[in-house]
């Protein structure tokens, strides 16, 4: 057998189905804002989309995590688990209602879980969902369902029955359909990422929750992206003062470990019996453990969030761009232009920095950024010189 490193691209691409476009080389180690190969290194501006919100191989959780590995990896669900306690106690600490949480291994399991639940309040003849043009939610069946974008969903198509789309900001056109009293819940992204980084109007999140309280809708929030502090607050929707009925996070949440949770309100919660749900690895001990560690470094970076979230804006607005987004999750809108999102990223990563391109259905381009939290100054001049030598290319 050849040595990986000794393998050729298409030597490595029949070993897995084709469901990326990868970068052309092989990762030798990533730490800090950095991910290095062999003969370079790039500045990660994506944060392994949106994951590695303390850095590459932060120290900390790396050491709380071989804590926990010296007493054991796995145990299963059926046995109270201290990592899992601990964990539990972090999360719920960061919420202001009473929540209960069911831990899994990825976003879309926990959105997922969040489809199940929100359908138990109601009879059959309430169990639709409500979602948003341009929403991303997952691609597992339920969570596709959910999806908005046509590439993402006709290829599996039949989905999941019983989901409507409106448009997003659009508080009249949820109110319109919410007064069916034909939906269990509707499915919200604070800030739309897969979208191109889609900020609604100011007072969205409010009103939707006053249109969800008024029906009896429930009100999913979707923080897989926006949470854990990426936008200055740990939860996007503090930002206009709500409490939702389901919460889902994932992502930056487990530290870099798979770490996937679903929070729902007690009174929802006392309607789950032992059986309805379950998740063979959810809430791996490992993971618990640097998602513990996480929550706690996170709580104490926000500030520092908000200031280099500032930063970096104004620097991309000298530029010329405009920039949506808040804190750390932003995106710079280029503009239609002639260049396709593959293009875009290639002259990023030949220039040393990885970032994530998108085209939206206006044929518009933006660049999705979201750097870690850790990011310097130094780090930041990186990319803003790229950023004007990209603007000049144009």
């Amino acid at each position: 057998m050849r040595k990986t490193e000794k393998m050729t691209t298409q030597e490595i691409e029949k070993l897995f189905l084709n469901t990326y476009q990868r970068y052309p080389f092989l990762v030798k180690k990533a730490e800090g804002a950095f991910i290095y190969s062999k003969n370079r290194k790039y500045l990660d501006m994506i944060s392994g989309i949106g994951v590695m919100s303390l850095g590459h191989s932060d120290k900390d959780v790396k050491k709380e995590v071989l804590k926990q590995l010296k007493l054991h990896m796995h145990l299963s669900n059926l046995f109270w688990q201290k990592s899992q306690i601990e964990f539990a106690k972090e999360f719920i600490s960061t919420l202001k209602g009473k929540y209960r949480i069911f831990l899994s291994n990825s976003g879309a399991e926990a959105v997922e879980t969040a489809i199940k639940i929100a359908k138990l309040p109601f009879d059959e003849k309430r169990r639709k969902f409500l979602a948003f043009f341009g929403s991303f939610h997952g691609r597992t069946h339920g969570a596709l369902s959910l999806t908005w974008k046509e590439d993402f969903r006709k290829p599996f198509e039949p989905l999941m029955p019983g989901v409507k789309f409106v448009p997003y900001g659009d508080i009249d056109a949820v109110y319109n359909e919410l007064k069916k009293l034909e939906f269990a819940g509707v499915i919200v992204e604070p800030i739309q990422g897969e979208a191109g980084v889609i900020t609604p109007p100011q007072g969205f999140l409010k009103n939707l929750k006053s249109a969800c309280e008024e029906t009896g809708t429930l009100l999913i929030l979707d923080e897989i992206q926006t949470g854990a502090g990426k936008t200055g607050k740990f939860w996007c929707f503090e930002w206009e003062n709500i409490e939702p009925d389901i919460l889902v996070s994932s992502k930056a949440i487990g530290g870099g470990l798979p770490l996937g949770v679903t929070a729902v309100s007690d009174k929802i919660a006392e309607l789950i019996k032992p059986g309805m749900h379950a998740s063979t690895f959810g809430g791996n001990p490992l993971s618990c453990s640097a998602g513990k560690i996480t929550i706690r470094k996170i709580k104490k970076m926000l500030k520092s969030v908000l200031k280099k979230g500032e930063t970096l804006k104004k620097e991309i607005e000298n530029i010329g761009f405009e920039v949506s987004g808040k804190g750390l999750m932003l995106g710079i809108i280029i503009g239609k232009i002639s260049k396709e999102p593959r293009e875009i990223n290639e002259f990023f990563l030949n220039e040393g920095v990885i970032i994530n391109t998108i085209k939206t259905p206006t044929e518009e381009i933006r660049i999705r950024i979201l750097p870690p939290f850790i990011i310097s100054e130094r780090e930041i001049s990186i990319f803003i010189n790229v950023l004007k030598k990209f603007k000049k290319s144009l």
